[in-house]
């Protein structure tokens, strides 16, 4: 998830009141907080293929 969507999650969170019901099935604002809360800390893992770690690897260390 990139800064950006994050940071509007966040407005978005920050506008609710914590007993603002979201939906019926009981998430209130204070819940939508929580989640943004914990969704900031998270950081985009790229993953790689295995023929770009092999030519990491080559570049690192040479051939075997």
């Amino acid at each position: 998830m990139n800064d950006e969507l994050k940071a509007r999650f966040r407005q978005f969170a920050e506008r609710l009141s914590d007993d603002d019901a979201i939906d019926e099935g009981g998430l209130t604002g204070r819940d939508v907080k929580s989640i943004s809360a914990a969704i900031a800390d998270l950081v985009e893992i790229r993953y790689a293929t295995l023929q770009e770690l092999a030519d990491e690897a080559m570049a690192e260390c040479g051939p075997v």
